[in-house]
Formats: C-alpha cells, sequence, structure tokens
C-alpha cells in the first residue's frame, strides 16, 4: 500500500528579501500549486492526504473545501504552532467540512503526544529535516507504525533497498527509475510505504518566493511537476494501490 500525502504549507526557507513577497501575496500563488497537485491525483484517480500547516489554514477555507469535496483526506501540519492554536484551527476546520480531523503532522517543532491526544487526534505523522547530508544518514527513529498515548505513530518511511526515506527531497532529486526500483523493493518488505511531497516544491526557481538553498533548487517546478506524474504513471502500470492515511489506519 502507498500512502500518498502532500504538505500545503511554507517552505522551511524565509522568504527573498529582494522579492518583498507578504504571505497575502503569495497565498493564491500555493493554492495554484496545490490546485496541480489534485488534478493530476483526479487524473489517475488517486485520494491522497493533504496535510494543511496550522498557520494558514484559515486563510484556505476555500481550497480546504475543494480538497475535501475531491475525497481526500484533510489533516494539520504544525510547523510552529501552540497547543491552543491547534485547536482553534481543527475546531474551525471540522466546522467547516462537517467532520472530524483526525491526523496531524509534525516535524521539528513537536508538541507532547498526551497533549496531541488531548486535542482528539486520532494519529501523528512524523517526519525529519530533508537536508543534503541524507545521503549519508540513516532516520532517526522508528519506520514502522506503533502506538504509543493512545495515539497511531506513523514515522517516514525507509528503504531497506537504499536505506534512503521517502521524504520530499529523495523524490526531487533522486533518479526516477532508482526511485521506482526502491519503491517497489520496499514494497516486497513491507505493508507499505508512506510518500510525502510538499505544494511550494512546485515553484519553479524564477517564481519561487523563498531564499532555498542550492540543493533544494534542483528540479523544482514544471520539474518536480513531472516526477509526480511520471510517479503516478508509475503506480497506475505496476497496479500499486493507494489509500489515504485515515482508511490505511482505521
Amino acid at each position: 500500500m502507498i500512502l500518498l500525502t502532500f504538505n500545503i504549507a511554507c517552505s522551511d526557507q524565509p522568504f527573498l528579501a529582494q522579492k518583498s513577497t507578504t504571505e497575502t501575496e503569495w497565498l493564491p500563488a500555493l493554492e495554484d500549486k496545490a490546485e496541480s497537485i489534485m488534478l493530476l491525483l483526479e487524473m489517475h484517480e488517486y485520494k491522497a492526504t493533504f496535510f494543511i500547516e496550522v498557520g494558514i489554514a484559515d486563510q484556505l477555507h476555500k481550497l480546504i473545501r475543494n480538497i475535501a469535496f475531491a475525497g481526500h483526506e484533510i489533516a494539520l501540519y504544525n510547523v510552529n504552532s501552540t497547543a491552543a492554536a491547534i485547536e482553534l484551527t481543527k475546531r474551525n476546520l471540522e466546522q467547516l467540512l462537517e467532520k472530524p480531523i483526525r491526523g496531524i503532522r509534525q516535524k521539528l517543532h513537536r508538541l507532547p503526544y498526551p497533549d496531541i491526544k488531548n486535542l482528539e487526534f486520532s494519529y501523528v505523522s512524523n517526519i525529519e529535516s530533508s537536508k543534503i547530508n541524507f545521503l549519508w544518514r540513516k532516520l532517526t527513529t522508528k519506520t514502522h507504525i506503533y502506538e504509543q498515548n493512545n495515539l497511531t505513530i506513523v514515522p517516514e518511511s525507509q528503504s531497506p533497498y537504499s536505506q534512503l526515506p521517502f521524504n520530499d527531497y529523495v523524490l526531487q532529486v533522486t533518479p526516477m527509475k532508482y526511485y521506482e526500483n526502491m519503491l517497489l523493493e520496499s514494497l516486497k518488505n513491507n505493508e507499505y510505504v508512506m510518500i510525502y511531497a510538499n505544494s511550494w516544491q512546485l515553484f519553479g526557481n524564477d517564481e519561487s518566493p523563498f531564499d532555498l538553498p542550492f540543493y533544494k533548487k534542483i528540479n523544482t517546478g514544471r520539474k518536480f511537476e513531472d516526477r509526480l506524474e511520471q510517479l503516478l504513471q508509475f503506480i497506475d502500470k505496476n497496479e500499486l494501490a493507494v489509500s489515504r492515511m485515515k482508511d490505511y489506519l482505521f
């Protein structure tokens, strides 16, 4: 099973000073990139989980409704928010969608699991920072689903074939044939592989508002969109199953 997930969020990197980009100006462009991802998924009839950054979620209600209407799962992505901010955003989205928000994703800024459980989440998707040194390290945590504090914890997936994690950067820069072999080999050894990418990766270098390091500028924009399309075609060809997170977990 492939758990296909997308982060609708700002980059970890700051805005480019010379572009003087504000969040209000940037959000419509972000929505366009998210719509491009949805179009690719619709063409291949796949459902995914979209993790919406807590800090911008209340400004993306139209996009969130469209994502949910298309049959995808809405979850939250905690970049640097407090428990109180997460609780308020979760409540607002649940009222908007008239359904519970079950999942939350965390990276560098992580709330304790008891706090997350008190916010009535069912699962946590933990991801690690994707830096250039990924070639020389293994993931620092477990790579299989486990239970803790009455929560289902879903860490990043890692290939037993290459020892590379299935993170956003690996999808961006790894030769696709090699990536595809990683995916097939991993599915032979594991019941699932969790893949994630970011909407901001669809910004080309000439349009990106972010001050990205050189290694994060490789294969962005149209090249990254083509990679997503190639991945979905590969999934089609090999008749691999794809699931939203909540459907697989519960």
